[in-house]
């Protein structure tokens, strides 16, 4: 089969995903799952069908402000909803495709920046004191999902985490992190502020990955979790452990979201462009993790969505996302930096691209708002990366 005809199949294939997730845009799917599927719908619209982009433009409007209605508001979003929102509007607006509706979306992205930003790094600053003062971050910086309980309510955002049940509102997790780091370095470009956050994350997350410096931080397990296979390395879920050493509640050494995998890569591929010289280290780290990656898989050689039954929170509904937030960053990497293309190109990883494609391109259909994202950046990577 030619390359032309290998990215026609796998095309047609996405454009029936995509038809199939335009009927599940309803008042069901929750406010961040909105900003999470934008990403990969933009990948769709600037690949596959650019003559989309008015529909999903005024698609992806209509359902932002009917999803936080739904919610009660701003003030009742998770911190890293916004992130996401960020992350896809910031992409949005650059693009002529969307200029139809670049002045709504450009204003969904600063409200939702602002509240990520403006509160997310703070909670612990702006924890009531004499309340869960034994959950001191190790590493300064980073970011949070909630305020903790007893929050001052002159804060915007919900206050009814409660840090010591290691559920995902309270605790420093690596998705949170990570789309913060994302959309500060993004955003950092043309923003003194954002660059400002954006190295302040990065000094936070690169501590807990790879920092041998003396302190509690230096304790293993790090976030950075190196695999069996040669050259092969996962990043783990949430930080491992508090300022005195006690290990942060929920914390499982042997539990991966592949989300974090695709959120890492792309940060790192951001990172990277920055400064391909000072950053060069940062290639042999992406390599790593590309290794890690093809270590997630079942029988099939199919890509999971986490790494063991032991999901955080009991929360598969949202994890289940992680496939398709790793395909689309692939497919990020590939696009904007040559020297990961050059690796994304190897044999091994077209093969397992191939693989995982087939899978979703002769997939049964469904329903399910999170299959067929997942389906569907597989599917826009392949018809790109290997047509």
């Amino acid at each position: 089969m030619s390359t032309s005809s290998t990215a026609s199949t796998y095309a047609n294939a996405a454009k029936a995903k995509f038809n199939a997730l335009k009927t599940q845009y309803t008042d069901e799917v929750t406010f961040w799952r909105l900003g999470y599927a934008f990403d990969t719908i933009i990948d769709y619209v600037e690949n596959i069908d650019n003559t989309s982009a008015p529909d999903v433009g005024e698609m992806e409007v209509r359902q932002y402000q009917t999803s936080l209605a739904k919610l009660g508001g701003y003030d009742n979003a998770w911190f890293d909803d916004f992130g996401w929102w960020t992350i896809a509007t910031q992409r949005a607006v650059e693009k002529p495709l969307f200029r139809t509706h670049r002045n709504k979306l450009l204003a969904f992205r600063s409200e939702c920046w602002k509240r990520f930003t403006d509160n997310a790094p703070q909670v612990w600053a702006r924890h009531k004191p004499g309340t869960y003062d034994g959950y001191r971050p190790a590493v300064e910086g980073g970011a949070w999902n909630e305020y903790w309980l007893g929050t001052s309510s002159a804060f915007p955002g919900p206050k009814d985490a409660d840090p010591s049940t290691g559920s995902l509102q309270g605790i420093q997790n690596t998705v949170t992190n990570m789309v913060y780091l994302t959309a500060a370095q993004r955003l950092g470009l043309t923003d003194p502020a954002a660059k400002t956050a954006a190295e302040r994350e990065y000094v936070f997350l690169s501590t807990w990955l790879w920092s041998r410096e003396p302190g509690p931080w230096s304790q293993e397990p790090r976030l950075w979790w190196p695999q069996n296979t040669a050259g092969a390395a996962l990043v783990r879920e949430r930080v491992s452990h508090l300022s005195d050493g006690k290990s942060a509640p929920g914390f499982q050494s042997d539990w991966a979201w592949t989300g974090d995998q695709g959120l890492l890569l792309g940060a790192l591929t951001d990172r990277i462009n920055l400064d391909p010289q000072k950053y060069r280290g940062l290639l042999d780290r992406a390599k790593e993790l590309l290794g890690g990656v093809t270590t997630l898989v079942d029988a099939n050689g199919i890509l999971k969505n986490w790494s063991n039954e032991n999901v955080p929170s009991s929360d598969t509904a949202d994890y289940s996302t992680g496939a398709g937030v790793f395909w689309r960053n692939a497919l990020y990497a590939w696009n904007k930096n040559s020297s990961l293309k050059a690796v994304l190109s190897e044999p091994r990883y077209k093969q397992f691209l191939k693989v995982n494609a087939d899978a979703a391109k002769n997939a049964a259909p469904t329903t399910d708002f999170n299959t067929l994202v997942n389906e569907l950046a597989v599917l826009v990577a392949a018809a790109r990366i290997l047509g």
